[in-house]
């Protein structure tokens, strides 16, 4: 004992003491963080970061509205079972952020006649300004009675201001349009 006597000093006394402090401190903390205590409050500003965001784990109700914009989201990524058919329209674009694809509208009108007996379907050249190769197109119908009884649909776009597009006369009536009597109206996006 008289040994251990000889070797204390104020430095060793001091030195042990604040190592016990600081060991028993942290102990001390980390005893009393309990199960989902943290919250915003205790998370450091940009703390969370995606690579800390456990993978498929966020939805719509995450993402602020009007955050995401057409760059954010990556071409060609939106497929068929992302959008529910029929249910885009031009004017839903800014809601989903992708208001930088829309292309241009306008009213389409056709070239040729449209002659079609009972039930018979053909490809029809229309003109539509600002038409682009490439755009994906929205139809939204006909304008002109006498197509009442058809079906348009369909549209592509193989030359500029230009769509070809489908048109089936229904099995009960024919269609006999003339050239540049029908309007279908139309939206692009880029």
């Amino acid at each position: 004992m008289s040994t251990i006597r000889k070797r204390l000093s104020y430095a060793n006394v001091i030195a042990t003491i604040a190592l016990f402090v600081s060991l028993g401190g942290g102990a001390f903390a980390a005893l009393r963080v309990s199960d989902n205590s943290v919250g915003a409050k205790q998370l450091k500003r940009n703390a969370v970061t995606g690579a800390k965001v456990r993978n498929a784990s966020l939805t719509g109700v995450d993402v602020k509205d009007g955050s995401l914009t057409g760059a954010d989201v990556k071409p060609r990524s939106l497929v068929g079972e992302d959008i529910k058919p029929g249910s885009l329209t031009p004017e839903m674009l800014p809601r989903f952020g992708l208001a930088n694809l829309y292309g241009v509208s306008g009213t389409a009108i056709n070239g040729s006649a449209i002659e079609l007996k009972n039930g018979e379907c053909g490809r029809f050249t229309f003109g539509a300004n600002g038409a682009q190769p490439g755009d994906a197109v929205i139809l939204q119908g006909s304008d002109i009675v006498g197509l009442e009884h058809a079906i348009e649909g369909g549209p592509t776009i193989s030359n500029p201001n230009q769509l070809n597009v489908t048109v089936c006369a229904d099995s009960e009536h024919a269609v006999n349009q003339a050239a540049s009597t029908v309007q279908l109206r139309f939206d692009t996006l880029r």
